[in-house]
């Protein structure tokens, strides 16, 4: 069986190709989450911990950056948009990969980003990919400038406006399914995603920055009690203890997106920053649960991407082992990490890039190299398990 270490080679050497293709990049669009910015993501990674004799990250990045700018149709998502690029050069530059002026660079940016956040925040669209939530949580670091400190309020408060107090806690009801026609009314989703668990981390964050501290901490303890209530009375240790959303089942897989360790990684992070013990311990119980789960069947895994993959619950797994140091959490992210492995697997045919991985009952199975669904993003899951000392990348899923 070909070694973590050779993936990461393969997906590398994969990822040059991928660059010099400019149709295949101009067709993935500005992007970090589904572009090329997420190639570079990765390129940065591998070349200063796994080979740094190769340097074709810089390079790269300068010819994007050349060609970044904001036109009339730009979008300034987290997911499609231009905030995931912007996102990544506050990134490289907070841990020194990079020396960049960011408050010259930003400054344009954030008025723009800003306008389409206030769009998103019209029509109650917080999500973190999607919508208000992912701007706002690039936008915290920059607090400092009275225009953000201003817009990060305003998100709070419409936030507030939607939030729903249920004798059971305070509901967020912000994420939609999608049907035909489209539901006019929201529910909770116990998701990093699309739902309260990103939520409760970016209100964390604004609370910590000085912004909005009453109101933040009143939306964090409500809807935390709110989840902490809809736990799934179960008959069995490979059951879920949360469901990825109300309204349908009482079931979710072990994912980035939704789910248990969703709970778990909002709960451990808001713990930490107001001080709540108990959260933390839950957040642990909840790992503890689900470290029993590590079969493709029990824990409902198709891939080994990073949002609904092998990877992503590898990089999760490992994350608490490192805060942890409980070796039941280095088993299970190493179970993830030999899955993972296992289930990478490059097209026969040389014209396509990326790995195999499941796209839903539509498309089903594709060859995908971005971040989200991709090899990049896989490829940083076992970058961290090639060091031993904890990588920041996960930030960008509010992992850490």
């Amino acid at each position: 069986m070909i070694t973590l270490e050779k993936n990461q080679e393969l997906i590398y050497k994969d990822l040059l190709r991928v660059i010099s293709d400019k149709e295949l990049l101009k067709e993935a669009g500005p992007n970090m989450f589904k572009g090329a910015w997420g190639a570079l993501f990765y390129m940065f990674y591998y070349e200063q911990y796994v080979d740094d004799t190769q340097d074709n990250a810089i390079p790269f990045m300068e010819e994007l950056y050349n060609e970044l700018q904001a036109g009339p149709t730009s979008t300034f998502t987290y997911c499609n948009g231009l905030t995931g690029p912007f996102w990544l050069l506050h990134h490289l530059h907070k841990y020194e990969f990079v020396e960049l002026d960011l408050e010259d660079l930003a400054s344009d940016f954030i008025r723009a980003a800003i306008m389409e956040s206030d769009y998103h925040l019209s029509v109650n669209n917080f999500d973190l990919l999607h919508g208000s939530g992912g701007i706002c949580n690039f936008l915290v670091p920059f607090s400092h400038r009275p225009e953000v400190k201003a817009h990060l309020e305003k998100f709070v408060n419409c936030l507030s406006a939607v939030c729903l107090q249920t004798p059971q806690g305070l509901s967020m009801p912000i994420f939609y399914y999608h049907t035909d026609p489209p539901s006019p009314t929201g529910t909770d989703a116990f998701s990093l995603a699309h739902g309260t668990c990103s939520m409760q981390i970016i209100l964390a964050k604004i609370h910590k920055a000085g912004i909005a501290r009453k109101t933040c901490q009143e939306l964090v303890y409500g809807s935390m009690e709110f989840i902490l209530n809809h736990e799934n009375k179960i008959s069995g240790p490979l059951d879920p203890l949360y469901p990825a959303s109300l309204g349908e089942s009482n079931y979710s897989r072990i994912s980035w997106c939704y789910g248990d360790i969703n709970v778990a990684i909002a709960l451990w992070y808001c713990g930490e920053q107001f001080q709540e013990q108990r959260w933390q311990t839950k957040a642990l119980n909840i790992l503890m649960h689900n470290t029993k789960r590590v079969t493709r069947e029990s824990a409902g895994i198709l891939d080994a991407c990073l949002c609904h993959g092998a990877a992503g619950n590898a990089a999760m797994y490992l994350r608490f082992w490192h805060a942890t140091n409980d070796r039941a959490f280095f088993k299970c992210a190493e179970d993830w990490y030999e899955m993972t492995n296992e289930m990478i697997r490059f097209s026969e045919n040389p014209a396509e890039r990326g790995i195999s991985v499941w796209q839903g009952k539509d498309d089903k199975w594709q060859y995908r190299w971005d971040f989200l669904d991709g090899s990049a993003g896989t490829g940083l899951s076992l970058i961290s398990r090639h060091v031993d000392e904890p990588l920041h990348w996960d930030e960008s899923l509010l992992i850490s």
